[in-house]
């Protein structure tokens, strides 16, 4: 019984100490830091350039008590090496550095063509660089990025994140964050694309899809030409694809495309590595340019335009991916986990760009978007 009463109590003093122990003890040291937004990195000449926005939180009095302030300011530093860049930016803050709130890295074209993987293997150390920054490579310097000022956001740190999530969600477009990027590294085998950005109209735009292999930039794709890898690795997908009329050559119509099943095997077959790509969409009639009455017969054809048009499209970015000899996709996974045996007895990155591509994708019309009318298929 003694035990029993000794264990509770020693029990009940643990969650009272617990209850005391929880808060903010070090609350205060927040006003004096220097807090981190962005982080740009890009090559000048014979220097690095890291560039970011800084968040300086400090207190304001005032007649009814003490309110908190954000200022965000952009910053730039030099140094022939990464250690040194960092040295002289921090030579220049009055408080301490803190990372963790870092939304996204940028990597300006010159230093991505180097190879950013010095920079990702920095953030892997760093304790306090959070795995889940988003990484971004920018056509003009970052610090011209950063330099803009954004009417509808905080910064362009915060936006750049914002709207590639909000992009990313809506299946138009590819993001990556900084474990991502650790784990594509550590298979070696494997390329990855990074969203491309840059100033268009005086707007910071997300442009397309900047193609690394061995961490070094070596392609960059257009954001019009990047519907065929969304097709393929896209999340959440919903496309529109426009079909011309048969009979009307002016008349068009644009159907919303989703993806109701995606399945990709890798196998060796006959001394060759064969990759099938199957989809099942699912399209829905948003609107003609002029109103016409449709058929069974026509929305087959409908069917088959959309899936030869994807299909082709599909079949060009994977060729795009074999001619760069980057498995950007991540084929290599599947082959891994379809047939492991052989992916250990065959170079994937010799072999890739040899390859057989198969690409069956197979449309349904589910609703013409009339009211209460589904499309009946004979």
């Amino acid at each position: 019984m003694m035990k029993k009463f000794n264990k509770i109590f020693s029990i009940c003093i643990i969650m009272l100490f617990s209850i005391f122990l929880i808060g903010c003890w070090d609350y205060g040291d927040i006003n004096k830091k220097n807090i981190v937004i962005s982080i740009g990195i890009d090559r000048m000449g014979d220097m690095l350039e890291i560039s970011g926005e800084v968040s300086k939180l400090f207190s304001k009095l005032e007649e009814k008590g003490k309110t908190n302030v954000t200022s965000v300011y952009t910053d730039l530093s030099y140094g022939k090496t990464l250690e040194e860049a960092r040295v002289d930016f921090s030579s220049k803050r009055p408080y301490e550095t803190f990372l963790g709130a870092t939304r996204v890295v940028v990597f300006g074209r010159k230093y991505a063509r180097e190879g950013i993987e010095p920079y990702i293997n920095r953030i892997n150390k760093t304790y306090d660089y959070r795995k889940a920054v988003l990484a971004f490579v920018s056509r003009e310097p970052p610090s011209q990025l950063f330099s803009k000022d954004i009417q509808n956001h905080l910064s362009v740190g915060f936006f750049l994140e914002d709207n590639i999530n909000f992009l990313t969600n809506k299946g138009m477009a590819i993001n990556k964050n900084i474990g991502e990027i650790l784990s594509d590294i550590a298979m070696g085998d494997v390329g990855y694309m990074l969203p491309y950005v840059g100033i268009e109209q005086q707007n910071v735009r997300y442009l397309g899809l900047a193609v690394m292999r061995d961490s070094k930039l070596i392609d960059i794709i257009d954001i019009k030409d990047t519907d065929g890898i969304l097709y393929i690795q896209g999340k959440n997908i919903s496309r529109e694809e426009t079909i011309n009329s048969l009979k009307d050559p002016k008349n068009k119509l644009s159907f919303d495309t989703k993806i109701n099943k995606r399945d990709i095997k890798v196998k060796y077959k006959d001394k060759k590595i064969v990759i099938n790509i199957d989809l099942d969409l699912d399209a829905k009639l948003s609107y003609q340019y002029y109103l016409d009455p449709l058929n069974n017969k026509e929305l087959k054809e409908f069917e088959h335009l959309i899936s030869d048009k994807i299909k082709k499209d599909i079949e060009l970015s994977v060729k795009r991916s074999q001619d760069n000899k980057c498995d950007m996709f991540g084929f290599a996974r599947y082959f891994r986990a379809d047939d492991p045996k052989n992916y250990k007895n065959i170079n994937w990155r010799e072999n890739y760009d040899k390859a057989d591509v198969i690409v069956n994708v197979k449309t349904k019309i589910v609703s013409m978007n009339l009211s209460d009318y589904k499309v009946k298929h004979k």
